[in-house]
C-alpha cells in the first residue's frame, strides 16, 4: 500500500507545496492578502510555526499522492496536474466558502484569489507527484 515511490512523491510534493506557499503567499501576494483581509489583534502570528506548516503540507502531499497512486492512477505530470488542480480547487473552495460564511476575515476578492492560488499550487504539486509516481515505467509496445 505504501511504497517507496509514494514516499518520495509525498516528500517532494510537501517540499514543493511548502516552497510554492512561501513564494505565492509569503512574498508575491502578502500585501494583497493583508489589504483584502480584516486584521485583528493577535489573528496572525508574527512568525508562522514552520514545523506545523510543513506538516500541513506533508499531509496535503500525501493526500494527493495517495489519490493519484491508488485511486486515480494518474502517473504523469499532465494527469497529476489536472487531478491535483481539480482536487485542490474543490478543497479550497469548500474551506474558503466555510470560512467566508462563518468568519469576518476575507473580502470576496480574497476568497476568489485564494481558491485560484490553492488550485494552482495543487495542480503543480499534483503534476510533480504524478511525474514521480510514473517515473521508471517501461514504455508499452
Amino acid at each position: 500500500m505504501i511504497h517507496s515511490k509514494l514516499i518520495i512523491a509525498t516528500l517532494a510534493g510537501a517540499v514543493l507545496y511548502f516552497l510554492l506557499g512561501w513564494v505565492l503567499y509569503g512574498i508575491l501576494l502578502m500585501d494583497f492578502f493583508t489589504n483584502n483581509s480584516i486584521q485583528y489583534e493577535g489573528l496572525m502570528k508574527e512568525m508562522p510555526d514552520l514545523i506545523f506548516m510543513f506538516l500541513s503540507n506533508l499531509v496535503m502531499a500525501f493526500f494527493l499522492a495517495f489519490i493519484l497512486d491508488h485511486w486515480a492512477n494518474k502517473k504523469s505530470f499532465a494527469k497529476g496536474f489536472t487531478a491535483g488542480l481539480f482536487i485542490t480547487f474543490l478543497i479550497g473552495l469548500s474551506f474558503d466558502l466555510m470560512f467566508y460564511s462563518s468568519m469576518n476575515i476575507y473580502t470576496p476578492v480574497a476568497l476568489v484569489v485564494d481558491v485560484i492560488v490553492v488550485s494552482v499550487m495543487g495542480g503543480i504539486t499534483g503534476g510533480v507527484i504524478g511525474w514521480i509516481l510514473g517515473s521508471g515505467k517501461k514504455a508499452e509496445a
